[in-house]
């Protein structure tokens, strides 16, 4: 199962955000099922949470946003599991990952190995297979 990090949300919520139709496209093949088995990690709506809390932004909005997402159909979610934050912990010292970043890749590498995302510091983690919702 193929797991979403942050930035894919980020973009859906932003309208101004340079990957706002890439992640309306992902999005949109996800619902209607041309991509399958695909999951938001968890750890991704934690960070999106203590972004918006950092940015003022009301526990109503917050709710309303991860509701959004929960409401996509057939788009699935991959926990946070205590054996996915010690993998984070060796991955955030093997391979510098920032602290979320290590947690998505971590979850990602729990279910097939696979993460979507743009960002290029997953290609060094060892065993994760990056996907460029760009090519998708």
């Amino acid at each position: 199962m193929p797991v979403i990090e942050l930035d894919m949300i980020l973009a859906l919520l932003n309208r101004a955000d340079r990957l706002h139709a890439v992640a309306s496209r992902l999005f949109e093949k996800i619902a209607s099922g041309e991509l399958k088995r695909v999951a938001v990690a968890v750890s991704a709506y934690l960070e999106l949470e203590l972004i918006m809390r950092s940015k003022g932004f009301d526990h109503n909005e917050i709710i309303k946003n991860i509701l959004m997402f929960k409401s996509i159909p057939k788009l699935g979610e991959a926990p946070l599991t205590s054996d996915a934050i010690l993998n984070a912990v060796r991955i955030r010292a093997n391979y510098g990952l920032t602290y979320f970043d290590s947690l998505h890749a971590s979850t990602a590498l729990l279910y097939d190995g696979v993460i979507i995302s743009v960002d290029e510091d997953y290609k060094r983690v060892r065993g994760l297979k990056v996907v460029d919702p760009r090519r998708l």
